[in-house]
């Protein structure tokens, strides 16, 4: 059973899309891309035993643009206002990089909403670094005309050297990207990586109730293994997982699904 729609909170528009059945799954989706990457291979699998709602984050894809700058608090309240919509009391959120920020938040602002937590190639505290990979990739989303640059900063970055070694991966990967309809643009991703990089919730972490996994790739460049390591010692009885070998990068969901899947699917189950 699916469904799409969009819900007004927060002084905001947010689309969303609901499929399968059982508890309710909320896929929370990293900074500057939409839903539709959770559709590649989280969806279809975990829709199988879960009610799995993905959505646009503020600023991207068929949500609405944010006209002042905002924090990731604000953000989670987002996703407090779509549980609100759906008249969804509880539910379990798993967070992808900045979208892992957005679930920490859910998870200290409104904890009665969140039964269990996933957090998967995130940290807690980008506003502790001098210099950060963001902030070099809002300057140049806002200044490659083509669009080459940033591509190339991403894949770098996000992706392993095994996925980037398969050119005809690369390619239809990039094809793909280039076809969204709604792709984000450079105010938009500027306020998102404002909110990233102001972010520091670290020393609030000890206050997250909810049942914690936190899922790290061994070869995440990005967010490596010892950040995802270090967010999990900071939540009470948090469960540590590391995804090993190629593919194990920022984008683990995407690059190594069944594995990521199954993880989550096991301690989602309980």
């Amino acid at each position: 059973m699916s469904q799409t729609s969009t819900i007004r909170t927060n002084d905001q528009t947010l689309y969303y899309e609901s499929h399968g059945q059982g508890p309710p799954l909320v896929l929370v989706m990293g900074i500057g891309y939409d839903s539709g990457l959770w559709k590649l291979a989280q969806v279809p699998a975990l829709s199988e035993r879960f009610r799995v709602i993905i959505f646009d984050n503020r600023d991207v894809g068929q949500s609405s643009k944010a006209r002042a700058p905002y924090a990731i608090a604000d953000m989670a309240d987002d996703v407090a206002g779509l549980l609100d919509a759906l008249d969804i009391k509880r539910a379990h959120i798993l967070g992808l990089s900045m979208g892992g920020m957005i679930a920490q938040q859910l998870a200290l602002r409104h904890a009665s909403r969140v039964d269990r937590l996933v957090l998967t190639g995130c940290g807690a505290a980008p506003a502790r670094t001098a210099f950060d990979p963001i902030r070099a990739w809002a300057w140049i989303k806002a200044h490659d005309a083509t669009g080459e640059a940033f591509a190339c900063e991403q894949l770098c970055w996000l992706f392993s050297t095994a996925f980037r070694r398969n050119r005809s991966a690369v390619e239809s990967t990039l094809a793909m990207l280039a076809s969204n309809p709604n792709p984000v643009t450079a105010d938009a991703y500027q306020r998102q990586a404002n909110a990233y990089l102001q972010y520091d919730a670290l020393d609030q972490l000890a206050g997250i109730r909810a049942q914690t996994l936190v899922i790290a790739g061994e070869q995440d460049l990005l967010t490596p293994p010892w950040v995802c390591k270090e967010v999990a010692s900071k939540i009470p009885g948090a469960r540590f997982e590391l995804i090993v070998g190629d593919g194990s990068s920022h984008v683990v969901p995407l690059e190594r699904p069944d594995d990521f899947n199954a993880l989550v699917a096991r301690f989602l189950a309980g």
